[in-house]
Parts: C-alpha cells; structure tokens; sequence
C-alpha cells in the first residue's frame, strides 16, 4: 500500500475505496431510514412491465419526497461531520473531515457547504465524488468546494 504524505504529521490523505466502503457502511442505516419513508406513506412509486421475457421497471419520487429524503441526508451528513469530525461510516474506519486550512474539525457552515458540494459532485454521474481516486490530495469537487481533506491516521 502506497501512503500519500498527508496534510500533517500522522496523517495521511483517505483514498476513493476506503471512503466508498465508508458511505457504503452509512447507506445501512440511510437504507433503514429510506424504507420506513416508503411505509409510511410517501410517494414512491414503482411500475415494472414485462416484454418477451424482459422486465423494465421505474421507479419515481415525488417532488415532495425527493425534498423530505434530501434534507433528512442533509442534516445527517451536516451533524455527523461538524459534530463528529465524520460520518458514521467513516468514524468506524478511522477516517475523518477536516479543515484543508488548519487540520481541525469542520463547522456546520463549511460541513453544508460540503454537503451543498457533495449534491454537485454526484450531479454529473458521480464524477464529481469519483474525482477523490485520481485527484493528488484524494478531494472530490465536494471536498475542493468547501476546503476539506477526509484524512486517516497512519
């Protein structure tokens, strides 16, 4: 394993698969969360049809939803990052978020502007969070929009 010199002693730069099996460790309770949404009634919707032996489904989420689910994500990625230095997935693999300036712990402000970032980075087919593989630093746009490092110790 190649260690980037990170941006302090100790510290070096998380790369792309750690941090990818960091959010995948997050989407087990934000699945949780997703699945009580749909049982208590928001509008999810899903239709599958089935032609010669092939099956096509859509699925849809009403304005309103999308709304709900993306603020719930907001205040979730906001709070665990300013308030715990990282999410939950990445606080169970050592990682943390932090100030590309100082090193220290990000505030609510810069950790929406990451957030904010983050809606971006994912807009483009994820190209903007697959980024952080190839990038010197190992930021996404996310990352590079509001002056952040995910770091681990060494």
């Amino acid at each position: 394993m190649v260690y980037r010199p990170g941006p302090a002693p100790g510290l070096v730069y998380a790369g792309f698969w750690i941090r990818l099996l960091a959010y995948m460790i997050d989407y087990i309770p934000l699945s949780v969360l997703a699945a009580v949404t749909r049982v208590s009634g928001s509008s999810f919707t899903s239709t599958c049809t089935s032609d010669a032996g092939t099956s096509i489904c859509t699925y849809h989420v009403d304005g309103g939803s999308l709304a709900i689910i993306t603020a719930v994500l907001g205040v979730y990625w906001v709070v665990t990052w300013s308030q715990l230095g990282g999410s939950l997935g990445q606080k169970a693999l050592g990682l943390r978020v932090v100030n590309a300036a100082d090193g220290t712990n990000i505030g609510i402000g810069k950790a929406v502007l990451r957030f904010i970032g983050y809606i971006i980075s994912a807009i483009p087919l994820t190209i903007g969070l697959i980024w952080a593989a190839f990038d010197h630093q190992k930021q996404g746009w996310h990352d590079k929009i509001a002056g952040t490092f995910v770091v681990r110790r060494t």
